[in-house]
């Protein structure tokens, strides 16, 4: 009478046909097992903010140089909303502001070409190429003064808008401290992500009391809850927070 044999590895021998069949049977489980987690488990995560990359693509507008950050004001179809204008933060592609041959065109209208990025109603265009063109003959009067909306105090944190936006997920917290702190050290507009009394999210562009950025005296604070008092204006769609930079209140 004869017996079965029950396979056995040997290493230095042909893997038996019994477990030569176990082993591409379970390599194969792995395999569809280790793709079901890699769709399944992203999808129940933490995304890190809705932010979104648009194509690369060309806008026109009215080259600003503040106020608190570089900016294109671009004219709205008429009946489209509150505002006339809509205004875009602008970065270079690399951790800057956009360059000289950008900026000196400040004042003009101008074509740019870049990546948009939004989250939220903040939109944020890297670009490195600034085209002249003529001023519309049907532009409306730009505004020069920011509508008053009131003190208030508010606790976030502090964000770099082009990582913020879309360019880098988490764009927000510690764990994108040394990025933020690079990138509003280098010019990239300095935001205070914050939630009003209905817990909307609110991003504000930083000015001091005077008007100006305030990148170089925040870098210490980027990434940390803060408390901030200050006046809160809008200029068309952007929000700014002006106050002194000295009074902002760490939260730790």
């Amino acid at each position: 009478m004869s017996k079965s044999k029950t396979p056995f590895f040997v290493h230095y021998l042909p893997l038996p046909p019994g477990l030569r069949a176990f082993v591409i049977w379970l390599v194969f489980g792995l395999s569809v097992l280790t793709l079901i987690l890699s769709i399944v488990v992203p999808a129940l995560q933490d995304q890190f903010g809705p932010g979104w990359r648009q194509p690369t693509r060309e806008i026109s507008g009215l080259l600003l140089d503040g106020p608190g950050a570089p900016q294109l004001l671009i004219p709205r179809p008429e009946g489209s909303g509150e505002s006339a204008y809509s205004r875009v933060l602008l970065a270079s592609t690399v951790k800057l502001a956009p360059p000289a041959s950008v900026l000196d065109k400040s004042g003009e209208w101008v074509k740019l070409r870049g990546a948009l990025f939004s989250n939220g109603s903040l939109t944020v265009m890297n670009t490195n190429r600034a085209t002249v063109l003529d001023a519309p003959l049907s532009a409306q009067p730009v505004p020069s003064e920011a509508t008053p909306l009131g003190t208030f105090t508010l606790k976030g944190e502090i964000i770099d808008a082009k990582c913020f936006s879309g360019v880098m997920k988490p764009g927000a917290g510690k764990t994108h401290l040394g990025c933020a702190v690079r990138c509003i050290s280098g010019g990239v507009p300095a935001l205070f992500h914050t939630r009003n009394a209905q817990g909307q999210e609110l991003d504000l562009l930083l000015l001091d009391e005077q008007g100006d950025a305030v990148n170089d005296r925040v870098l210490d604070r980027v990434a940390l809850p803060l408390e901030i008092r200050g006046e809160v204006l809008k200029l068309n769609d952007l929000l700014l927070l002006r106050a002194d930079p000295s009074t902002y209140r760490s939260l730790l």
